[in-house]
Protein backbone atom coordinates (compact mmCIF):
# COMPACT_ATOMS: atom_id res chain seq x y z
CA UNK A 1 0.00 0.00 0.00
CA UNK A 2 1.48 3.54 -1.09
CA UNK A 3 2.01 5.78 1.52
CA UNK A 4 0.32 9.20 1.70
CA UNK A 5 2.64 12.34 1.00
CA UNK A 6 -0.41 14.87 1.33
CA UNK A 7 -0.22 16.63 4.39
CA UNK A 8 -4.29 16.80 5.87
CA UNK A 9 -3.76 17.25 9.55
CA UNK A 10 -1.67 18.98 12.12
CA UNK A 11 -0.07 18.93 15.56
CA UNK A 12 -0.87 21.94 18.01
CA UNK A 13 0.84 22.57 21.51
CA UNK A 14 0.51 24.98 24.17
CA UNK A 15 -1.76 27.20 21.58
CA UNK A 16 1.32 26.94 18.90
CA UNK A 17 1.55 25.00 15.69
CA UNK A 18 4.32 22.49 15.96
CA UNK A 19 3.60 20.77 12.52
CA UNK A 20 1.66 19.90 9.45
CA UNK A 21 1.68 16.31 9.09
CA UNK A 22 -1.31 13.37 8.24
CA UNK A 23 -3.95 12.35 9.90
CA UNK A 24 -2.47 8.35 10.39
CA UNK A 25 0.82 10.31 11.94
CA UNK A 26 -1.17 12.42 14.43
CA UNK A 27 -3.36 9.58 15.71
CA UNK A 28 0.26 7.44 16.06
CA UNK A 29 1.59 10.57 18.20
CA UNK A 30 -1.51 11.44 20.07
CA UNK A 31 -1.46 7.51 20.97
CA UNK A 32 1.94 7.43 21.94
CA UNK A 33 2.27 10.73 24.18
CA UNK A 34 -1.39 9.19 25.76
CA UNK A 35 0.85 6.32 26.42
CA UNK A 36 3.84 8.03 28.06
CA UNK A 37 1.88 10.37 30.26
CA UNK A 38 2.13 13.35 27.66
CA UNK A 39 5.48 13.73 27.88
CA UNK A 40 7.32 14.03 24.29
CA UNK A 41 10.42 13.29 26.30
CA UNK A 42 9.87 10.09 27.80
CA UNK A 43 8.36 9.58 24.43
CA UNK A 44 11.87 9.59 22.85
CA UNK A 45 13.47 7.76 25.21
CA UNK A 46 11.70 4.68 25.21
CA UNK A 47 10.28 4.27 21.24
CA UNK A 48 12.77 4.33 18.35
CA UNK A 49 10.29 2.97 15.66
CA UNK A 50 8.63 6.25 14.32
CA UNK A 51 9.34 8.15 11.35
CA UNK A 52 11.45 11.14 10.93
CA UNK A 53 8.88 13.59 10.68
CA UNK A 54 7.23 12.03 13.91
CA UNK A 55 10.65 12.25 15.19
CA UNK A 56 11.02 15.86 14.51
CA UNK A 57 7.62 16.68 15.79
CA UNK A 58 7.91 14.89 19.30
CA UNK A 59 11.49 16.83 19.37
CA UNK A 60 9.94 20.33 19.07
CA UNK A 61 6.99 19.18 21.56
CA UNK A 62 9.63 18.41 23.95
CA UNK A 63 11.53 21.86 23.90
CA UNK A 64 8.20 23.37 24.38
CA UNK A 65 7.51 21.25 27.53
CA UNK A 66 10.88 21.86 28.88
CA UNK A 67 10.80 25.37 28.48
CA UNK A 68 7.59 25.32 30.41
CA UNK A 69 8.54 23.12 33.19
CA UNK A 70 11.80 24.96 33.92
CA UNK A 71 12.25 26.28 37.48
CA UNK A 72 12.67 29.81 38.50
CA UNK A 73 15.28 31.74 36.94
CA UNK A 74 18.37 31.42 39.19
CA UNK A 75 17.44 28.77 41.37
CA UNK A 76 20.38 26.44 41.22
CA UNK A 77 18.42 22.99 41.19
CA UNK A 78 16.99 24.40 37.75
CA UNK A 79 17.56 22.36 34.80
CA UNK A 80 18.60 25.67 32.95
CA UNK A 81 20.94 26.97 35.18
CA UNK A 82 24.08 28.67 33.51
CA UNK A 83 26.82 26.44 33.14
CA UNK A 84 29.13 26.64 35.77
CA UNK A 85 32.31 25.91 33.46
CA UNK A 86 32.95 25.71 29.66
CA UNK A 87 34.66 23.78 27.29
CA UNK A 88 36.42 27.05 26.66
CA UNK A 89 38.15 27.97 30.25
CA UNK A 90 36.64 30.24 33.08
CA UNK A 91 33.23 31.50 31.98
CA UNK A 92 33.84 35.48 32.22
CA UNK A 93 29.85 36.49 30.45
CA UNK A 94 27.13 34.12 30.10
CA UNK A 95 23.96 35.72 28.40
CA UNK A 96 20.88 33.24 28.35
CA UNK A 97 19.74 33.28 24.61
CA UNK A 98 16.31 30.84 25.42
CA UNK A 99 16.01 28.38 28.39
CA UNK A 100 18.66 26.07 28.21
CA UNK A 101 20.86 27.77 25.87
CA UNK A 102 23.85 30.14 26.44
CA UNK A 103 26.16 31.58 25.18
CA UNK A 104 29.47 32.14 26.91
CA UNK A 105 32.94 34.39 26.88
CA UNK A 106 35.76 32.65 28.27
CA UNK A 107 39.18 34.69 28.36
CA UNK A 108 40.70 33.21 24.62
CA UNK A 109 37.23 31.97 23.52
CA UNK A 110 33.68 31.03 24.03
CA UNK A 111 30.68 29.56 22.45
CA UNK A 112 26.94 28.71 22.60
CA UNK A 113 26.40 25.41 25.12
CA UNK A 114 23.33 23.66 24.84
CA UNK A 115 21.63 21.61 27.69
CA UNK A 116 21.03 18.02 26.87
CA UNK A 117 17.64 19.07 28.59
CA UNK A 118 16.53 20.93 25.89
CA UNK A 119 18.78 19.81 22.70
CA UNK A 120 15.40 18.37 21.56
CA UNK A 121 14.70 21.12 19.54
CA UNK A 122 18.38 20.83 17.41
CA UNK A 123 18.20 18.89 14.35
CA UNK A 124 20.30 15.96 13.95
CA UNK A 125 22.15 17.37 11.44
CA UNK A 126 22.93 20.73 13.86
CA UNK A 127 23.59 18.14 17.06
CA UNK A 128 26.39 16.46 14.51
CA UNK A 129 28.17 20.08 14.17
CA UNK A 130 28.76 20.46 17.97
CA UNK A 131 30.27 18.64 20.54
CA UNK A 132 29.01 17.16 24.31
CA UNK A 133 30.75 18.14 27.08
CA UNK A 134 29.43 18.57 30.80
CA UNK A 135 25.36 17.56 30.04
CA UNK A 136 26.04 20.16 27.25
CA UNK A 137 26.24 20.36 23.26
CA UNK A 138 28.77 22.69 22.71
CA UNK A 139 29.43 24.62 19.68
CA UNK A 140 32.61 26.96 19.07
CA UNK A 141 32.25 30.74 18.01
CA UNK A 142 34.58 30.41 15.05
CA UNK A 143 32.35 28.51 12.97
CA UNK A 144 30.03 26.35 14.42
CA UNK A 145 27.83 28.74 16.96
CA UNK A 146 26.00 29.86 13.54
CA UNK A 147 23.98 26.66 13.66
CA UNK A 148 22.83 26.83 16.98
CA UNK A 149 21.96 30.59 16.19
CA UNK A 150 20.58 29.16 12.74
CA UNK A 151 18.33 26.33 14.80
CA UNK A 152 17.02 29.04 17.04
CA UNK A 153 16.07 31.75 14.71
CA UNK A 154 13.91 28.74 12.49
CA UNK A 155 12.50 27.42 15.41
CA UNK A 156 11.44 30.90 16.89
CA UNK A 157 13.24 30.29 20.27
CA UNK A 158 15.25 33.49 19.93
CA UNK A 159 14.64 36.83 17.87
CA UNK A 160 18.03 39.05 17.00
CA UNK A 161 18.97 41.46 19.76
CA UNK A 162 17.17 45.04 19.25
CA UNK A 163 20.97 46.25 19.09
CA UNK A 164 21.29 44.71 15.81
CA UNK A 165 20.43 47.35 13.34
CA UNK A 166 20.70 45.60 10.10
CA UNK A 167 18.84 42.59 11.21
CA UNK A 168 18.30 41.08 7.32
CA UNK A 169 22.43 41.33 7.30
CA UNK A 170 23.14 40.01 10.01
CA UNK A 171 20.84 36.52 9.43
CA UNK A 172 22.48 36.50 5.96
CA UNK A 173 25.73 36.34 7.88
CA UNK A 174 24.82 33.65 9.88
CA UNK A 175 23.91 31.97 6.39
CA UNK A 176 27.12 32.92 4.72
CA UNK A 177 28.97 31.43 7.66
CA UNK A 178 27.08 28.06 7.29
CA UNK A 179 27.05 27.93 3.82
CA UNK A 180 30.98 28.18 3.98
CA UNK A 181 31.83 26.26 6.89
CA UNK A 182 29.08 23.58 7.76
CA UNK A 183 27.94 23.17 3.60
CA UNK A 184 26.01 19.32 4.96
CA UNK A 185 23.89 21.09 7.90
CA UNK A 186 23.10 23.70 5.11
CA UNK A 187 22.29 20.96 2.52
CA UNK A 188 19.70 19.25 5.12
CA UNK A 189 18.41 22.61 6.24
CA UNK A 190 17.74 23.74 2.52
CA UNK A 191 15.92 20.37 1.74
CA UNK A 192 14.02 20.73 5.28
CA UNK A 193 13.02 24.36 4.44
CA UNK A 194 11.64 22.32 1.10
CA UNK A 195 10.01 19.43 2.56
CA UNK A 196 8.39 21.86 4.83
CA UNK A 197 6.68 24.42 1.46
CA UNK A 198 5.39 21.73 -0.12
CA UNK A 199 2.64 21.18 2.68
CA UNK A 200 -1.02 21.64 2.25
CA UNK A 201 -2.69 24.00 4.94
CA UNK A 202 -5.36 21.52 6.75
CA UNK A 203 -7.41 21.64 10.54
CA UNK A 204 -4.44 21.27 13.25
CA UNK A 205 -4.93 18.14 15.36
CA UNK A 206 -4.72 19.47 19.95
CA UNK A 207 -2.81 17.50 21.80
CA UNK A 208 -4.24 18.09 25.32
CA UNK A 209 -1.74 19.81 28.58
CA UNK A 210 -1.42 18.36 31.58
Amino acid sequence: MKRKTGYDAAIQYGGKLISRCTVADSEAITALMEQCGNSAARVLREYTYFSPEQKSIFEKIAAVQAGQNRTEPGDPASLFAPPKKSPWGEIQACDTLCPGVFMVTAPDHGGTMVSKDIAAFLSPAAKKCGFRQDGYICFEENTQENVALRELLDKKLWNIPDRIKDRAAFEENINKSLRQYNPDYWRARQAGLEHAAARHTAPPVHIAER
